[in-house]
């Protein structure tokens, strides 16, 4: 009896290693990921880690510009809030990492904002730090300025540079890489996507695949190289070429059950925030500001918010000075400055006068030429930086394509698209690497088979056939399907959500603007009286809704649709209490005969 049970665990163990080899020998599926960004970085590691592919991550830029660095012209702070932490939490290394490295925040508070009056004759207000409440049992002040970690950090949102964020991410790939769990992630630099089509041989086999060719950027001979895939994912920002490509190819290149190319063409939209214009001027680290009445300077903080206000107010002249948090305090300090396009800083082109221009603007701040806080250098680089515009809010109501797969189990190719290739919007509403890194969640779970906005089990009752294929198989073709019919609708939400949450939060100083943000104040005072007064029965505006990472955009917009319907109801009905006082029942009695 002892001699069967060794040889039955002998056969078991043999067995085992036999499908663990047979296993190894499997080539792993390919995949390309356009665009190196936080989402295109974001897509690699999700599936190399999660979904066991080799990645080939191309970056148009060349390898002299790394997107690891300090870069003036990319000098964006990110606010990564619990949509964004979906997808760092799956990598529990980089998200230690990020908590290390950023400015936790809670909510639209959390951090130090101080507002600094125009007037240098005025007193710079003291103003209160509010700490988050995972940092408040913190007794040392120091601390309470300090990340909050482990479950602390659960409902906390963090400030982190785009370079940073980028860094801990190439970090968590050289990790993988080095330790050999999942696919190999390799990076091509200076490689422009040309062109996106599917194939119908893969190495000599019947398997369907995609092709995308791509140029040297930095060659003048125009040489291509052609990289094979079973997946592709366009992360390339909101002038994706992967994007082109499939908006123009013929009808019917890809399967028959794919949305139509048109599909691909962006949906756009003109909100109050778009086409302002941004560019950055550095500041030195800790730098002071001037105070009045014999106070001490006020020396800045990394971590604090700061909003310098200028002696001008005209509609073509209004200045301010925007910083936000960031973690490291003796790195140089980026500055926000935000106008309409017709602003008369964008006709200055020489340092000097763009310092002279500042120092009428900002008389509380020393910007003389000798000694002041800005080198000569400096004033000279933003004078000529063309800076960049906010883009209108625009979407792609195509989200992926797939060929005609006859595998129902693993077979299959596709192309997705992710980020500000599906989504494009200004800055005001705090969701755009966030909405980017949920678009990749979004598409794990898809991957994985499972309901793509909720990540639960897809129920057997459902009546969605994508869904139903999902449920049966782990055929790419019908995860990509899913991933578009269910998570194309949460897109354009997203941007009805970007049109009107908070897009005059840059105080633009047209006429015309002022008007319109009393009325948009004026709309969002009333939402959250009406909050205050229902006890939570009218819903709160839709930008507070936003910052409920529990509820998906659909849900916050449908909320605030409702509430809208309401309001409407009420004011109509107000309306015609009035006219039936004012005018008398006849008048209505006539109106209602005549229609």
């Amino acid at each position: 009896m002892t001699m069967l049970k060794r040889f039955l665990q002998f056969l078991l163990l043999l067995t085992t290693s036999y499908n663990t080899i047979n296993a190894l020998q499997q080539p792993r599926q390919q995949a390309i990921v356009v665009g190196s960004g936080p989402v295109g970085v974001a897509a690699s590691l999700i599936l190399a880690n999660r979904h066991n592919y080799d990645v080939t991550l191309l970056e148009s830029s060349p390898a002299s510009s790394t997107q690891t660095s300090y870069d003036p012209t990319k000098a964006f702070l990110y606010n990564v809030n619990e949509r964004g932490q979906r997808l760092t939490k799956l990598f529990p290394n980089m998200h230690q990492r990020m908590v290390e490295r950023s400015v936790a925040s809670m909510g639209f508070g959390g951090t130090k904002l101080t507002i600094v009056p125009a007037d240098p004759e005025k007193t710079i207000p003291e103003q209160k730090v509010n700490v988050p409440a995972a940092a408040e049992d913190d007794t040392d002040s120091t601390n309470q300025r300090s990340m909050p970690s482990g479950e602390k950090a659960g409902n906390v949102g963090f400030w982190i540079p785009r370079h940073e964020m980028v860094k801990l991410m190439v970090e968590e790939i050289d990790e993988q890489n080095t330790n050999g769990e999942g696919g190999k992630i390799t990076l091509c630099t200076g490689m422009e996507c040309v062109s996106v089509l599917p194939s119908t041989k893969n190495n000599g086999k019947d398997t369907a695949s995609v092709v995308v060719t791509a140029k040297d950027a930095s060659s003048s001979t125009q040489e291509t190289t052609t990289y094979t895939a079973n997946l592709v994912i366009g992360a390339d920002g909101m002038n994706s070429k992967v994007r082109h490509c499939l908006a123009n190819a013929p009808s019917g290149t890809w399967s028959s059950n794919c949305i139509q190319p048109s599909k691909f063409l962006p949906k756009k939209f003109t909100s109050p925030a778009s086409f302002l214009r941004i560019k950055v001027l550095q500041f030195p680290p800790q730098f002071e500001i001037p105070n009045a009445d014999g106070k001490p300077p006020l020396t800045t903080f990394s971590e604090d918010i700061y909003a310098i206000r200028s002696v001008n107010t005209g509609p073509r002249t209004y200045l301010s000075l925007g910083l936000l948090p960031m973690k490291d305090n003796n790195a140089v300090r980026p500055v926000n400055i935000i106008t309409r396009p017709d602003h008369e800083v964008w006709t200055i082109q020489d340092g000097d006068t763009m310092r002279q221009y500042f120092q009428k603007a900002f008389p509380r701040l020393n910007f003389s030429k000798e000694g002041g806080l800005i080198s000569n250098e400096e004033w000279e680089r933003f004078a000529k930086a063309e800076g960049t515009r906010f883009p209108p809010c625009q979407y792609s109501p195509g989200l992926a394509v797939w060929g005609d797969d006859d595998d129902g189990e693993s077979g299959g190719s596709g192309v997705a698209l992710c980020g500000d290739a599906i989504h494009a919007f200004s800055p005001d509403i705090g969701q755009g690497v966030n909405a980017g890194l949920m678009d990749v969640v979004c598409l794990d779970r898809a991957l994985s088979g499972l309901d793509v906005e909720s990540g639960k089990e897809i129920t057997d009752n459902s009546n969605d056939t994508a869904e139903k294929k999902g449920k049966q198989s782990l055929s790419l073709a019908s995860n990509l399907e899913r991933y578009q019919k269910q998570h194309a609708p949460e897109i354009a939400a997203l941007i009805r959500l970007a049109r009107f949450g908070a897009p005059y939060q840059y105080k633009q100083p047209h006429r015309a603007d002022r008007v319109l943000r009393f009325l948009w104040t004026t709309n969002v005072a009333m939402r959250l009286l009406l909050n205050k007064v229902t006890f939570g029965l009218i819903q709160p505006p839709c930008i507070i809704l936003s910052q409920n990472a529990d509820l998906t955009f659909r849900q916050v917009m449908n909320r605030a649709d409702r509430t809208t319907a309401l309001i409407k109801t009420l004011l109509l009905a107000g309306l015609s209490v009035w006219a039936k006082k004012r005018f008398g029942l006849a008048l209505f009695r006539s109106f209602t005969a005549a229609y």
